[in-house]
């Protein structure tokens, strides 16, 4: 009786002290481990590539005054649970600047699988993501045009293997 009462207390112990308690056990992303993960974010002209760390989705540093995070979605990708993000920043200038990143749970937390610029390729005059859906191993960008206030119901469809990796790693 003395050692059933002494082993649950330790069996506790041990779920609650380990690495993985409260990971998801099926490798799937949590929204704060994307929202805090390291992302590159391309760079304008000739400049090299920003690798940045965001914190709870935001960040601001050298070069990058501004940037968030905002749409996500979560699926299955290239046969992975991933995550995917549209990031929006600010170099300082007068313009915004765009990607779509990819993760995927490695090592124990978030990693960039890659970026993805969907530039003009929205369809309907999108100029933003603003919904992110994934579906059949497929990501679904559904654009919106807020200077004319639309959003746009054809979404732009990508596989997974549009993502690039970051040339630093």
């Amino acid at each position: 009786m003395c050692s059933s009462r002494v082993s649950a207390p330790i069996l506790l112990l041990l779920a609650v002290a380990s690495p993985l308690a409260g990971a998801p056990q099926n490798g799937a992303l949590t929204p704060e481990e994307v929202r805090d993960a390291e992302v590159c974010l391309p760079g304008i002209g000739e400049e090299g590539e920003h690798l940045v760390r965001f914190a709870g989705g935001k960040y601001s540093g050298p070069g990058i005054p501004f940037a968030e995070m905002r749409a996500l979605a979560f699926g299955e990708l290239a046969g992975e649970p991933s995550a995917v993000v549209e990031i929006v920043w600010n170099t300082g200038g007068s313009g915004n600047w765009e990607v779509v990143a990819r993760f995927a749970r490695a090592g124990g937390h978030a990693v960039c699988r890659g970026v993805y610029s969907p530039g003009s390729d929205l369809p309907e005059g999108g100029t933003m993501v603003a919904r992110i859906e994934i579906r059949h191993d497929r990501v679904h960008l559904y654009g919106a045009d807020p200077l004319h206030r639309r959003t746009i119901a054809k979404p732009l469809v990508v596989p997974a293997s549009v993502f690039q990796p970051c040339l630093g790693r």
